[in-house]
């Protein structure tokens, strides 16, 4: 951070994000679903050597990693509405890999059979469509955040923090459609005494968590960031 005056200053953010990996039994092409669980209706394997981390009952395994790089504008303005403001430029690179023998059914003996009356090649290139894709994409991002206190007595103070962030992709290869904005909304009190601090609040984001937490977003949970997303966030914070 470097600091131009008592109310101006300017931040730099680096943040990186590695996701725990995925390993799934099963997976639904339209009505068919192959793997290793109990409801699987056609179980595959394959001899070819890269197939060997997935053990003996794991069809798809999918790994992701995001880095997000972010510049702030900070201006301390007590106004009747906001305390300060915060005005950001920002980008992610997201990457996704994933690996599975459900790619060798596009091709071959299998791929021309049907299946309630589609092939189960079409049938799985559809839906091998609907995973992350391997390439690299980026998230552009321009928002404002709003801050106020609101001293409700010498010792509690309610609060609020919106942020509106405008999006936009680079690289994605959308399925269907995803939002070009979002809207996060956090208010709660906060009581404080001594050395002790406490605070309760609520988050509520318009669109999910798109611009907020990107290694969850790619095409197969694209559908899901059209939606509500909301928190309930507690804290006690004690000083020594």
């Amino acid at each position: 951070m470097y600091v131009l005056s008592e109310s101006h200053a300017i931040s730099i953010s680096y943040k990186d994000q590695v996701a725990e990996t995925q390993k799934i039994q099963c997976y639904t092409f339209s009505s068919l679903t192959i793997g290793f669980c109990d409801e699987a209706l056609l179980t595959i394997s394959n001899t070819k050597s890269k197939y060997d981390v997935l053990g003996d009952d794991n069809l798809l395994m999918i790994d992701a990693q995001n880095t997000e790089y972010m510049i702030h504008y900070t201006r301390a303005q007590k106004t009747f509405a906001f305390d300060e403001y915060i005005i950001y430029l920002g980008m992610s690179e997201n990457s996704f890999n994933w690996i599975s023998p459900i790619e060798e059914l596009q091709t071959g003996f299998i791929a021309n059979l049907s299946y309630n009356g589609s092939r189960i090649g079409d049938l799985v290139s559809n839906e091998i469509r609907r995973l992350p894709q391997r390439s690299s994409f980026q998230i552009h991002k321009l928002g404002l955040n709003l801050y106020k206190d609101i001293n409700l007595s010498s010792k509690i103070v309610y609060f609020y923090d919106i942020d509106l962030m405008y999006l936009k992709t680079r690289d994605y290869h959308q399925f269907n459609s995803s939002p070009n904005h979002n809207i996060r909304l956090k208010t709660g009190v906060k009581y404080k005494h001594k050395n002790l601090s406490v605070s309760l609040s609520g988050s509520l984001y318009k669109n999910n968590l798109i611009g907020y937490e990107d290694i969850s977003f790619n095409q197969r949970s694209e559908h899901h960031f059209d939606s509500n997303f909301g928190l309930v966030n507690a804290s006690i914070k004690y000083s020594f």
